[in-house]
């Protein structure tokens, strides 16, 4: 793969999580939940 092609790849990826993170609700908050799940059983 080309590196402006996978430029563009990494481009779209980005802005489809952004744009979900921002307009799609139960996403950000499954999202949340997952990251506080994670962040709460490595804590030491």
């Amino acid at each position: 793969m080309k590196s402006s092609t996978y430029l563009k790849v990494c481009v779209g990826i980005t802005a489809v999580w952004v744009l979900g993170l921002l307009f799609v609700p139960p996403f950000a908050q499954a999202l949340e939940q997952i990251m506080l799940l994670f962040l709460s059983t490595n804590a030491r």
